[in-house]
């Protein structure tokens, strides 16, 4: 599992951020809360990740402090 992130943003659209973190874009769903905390393209970051595996896909979702990331996971 994934459990936090740190990297740069390589994109940001408004609905997820991709960042990149020794080599690999991981591309992450935000809330526009998060979004909007968010640096520019280029900056570095770090959020806490759910990761959510399924048969046919893995999604990592992204907050900005561990307590939103708890309330996600109840």
């Amino acid at each position: 599992m994934i459990g936090s992130i740190r990297g740069k943003i390589i994109l940001k659209t408004e609905k997820f951020l991709i960042v990149e973190a020794s080599g690999v874009g991981y591309k992450i769903s935000v809330s526009p809360d998060t979004l909007s905390n968010a640096k520019k393209t280029g900056e570095e970051i770090s959020r806490w990740i759910h990761t959510h595996v399924r048969e046919d896909s893995l999604d990592l979702y992204g907050f900005l402090d561990y307590s939103e990331l708890e309330f996600f996971e109840m």
